[in-house]
Order: C-alpha cells, then structure tokens, then sequence
C-alpha cells in the first residue's frame, strides 16, 4: 500500500488476498470508535494498493505473478469513507477504475489465462464462484480483442469457442 503523507512517500506490507481485504485490515485493526477517523484518513492520504500472488504457470515450470492494483480515485474513497465498509464495493471500484489505472484481479487472471500462463482451473481457484460469470465474460471480451487483431474470421471463432466452454 503506498500513501502520501506532506510530500513523504511510505510503503507498507501485509499479508492480505486482496487490495480491498488490505483496506479491511486497515480499518478494522482500530477500535470500533476510531474507524470512522483512519477511514477519512485513508480515503484521502491512501494512493494506491498493489496486490500480487504466485502462481505455478500453466507448464508447471516457474511462477507468474498475478497482479492486482488498486488507484485511490473519487470512487475508492468513496467506498471506504462509508459507515459500512463493503470488500465487494471496492473489488467493483477497482474494476470500474480500469481506465485510470487500475488492475483488477478478475482482469489479471483473464488475461494470464488467454495468454496460455495459467489454467481455467487455476484461474477460478483464485475467485468465490460469484464471480465466474465476470470472468467469462473478461475472458470472451479479451479473445474478442485479440482476434479482432487477426481479422473477420478470427473474431467469428474466437466467439464460438469462448460460448462452447
């Protein structure tokens, strides 16, 4: 997590799943009365929340890293400034934020999948079931584009074999 504090950078570790479980932590290692402060706090110092996992590749040779990155916008500070501090709002915030720089984890693994490093399997081992219907459709979205690249026939294939799955 990296905030900005007069003009001083810090960066901090924890051991979280997620960048919306790390604001969780965050939160929720203060006393009940003091939440509502280091929540204000956060949603206006916090820039930032880079999360990463490894994962055996696909050919069982090596790890890829599975990034997910978290840019504190207008949305993100808006999701933890509330009473009731919700991890799912902030997983969507994190995937509405894509345009600004924001990296999902649904978008990481998609993306590692199509380019072949990691298996369907690995894939939704990362994710609750709730989210497989956002993956797939990530991943129908992303063999779209590339085979957008390739041409008309491409396109048509590349939708056929994302619904056959």
């Amino acid at each position: 997590m990296i905030w900005q504090n007069h003009g001083h950078l810090v960066i901090g570790t924890l051991h979280t799943k997620s960048c919306a479980e790390t604001i969780d932590r965050i939160i929720n290692f203060y006393e009940v009365r003091d939440q509502a402060q280091i929540k204000n706090l956060l949603s206006v110092l916090l820039k930032a929340v880079v999360s990463q996992r490894l994962l055996k590749s696909a050919k069982g040779q090596g790890l890829v890293l599975v990034p997910e990155v978290m840019l504190v916008d207008n949305t993100v500070s808006a999701c933890i400034r509330k009473d009731k501090f919700s991890v799912s709002e902030i997983e969507d915030a994190i995937q509405g934020g894509r345009e600004k720089g924001s990296i999902s984890l649904i978008n990481s693994l998609a993306e590692l999948y199509v380019a072949g490093k990691l298996t369907l399997d690995q894939v939704k081992a990362q994710i609750d079931e709730k989210n497989y219907e956002s993956l797939n459709r990530t991943i129908m979205q992303l063999n779209l584009k590339r085979s957008a690249n390739r041409g008309p026939n491409a396109v048509k294939n590349a939708a056929n074999a994302t619904t056959n799955k």
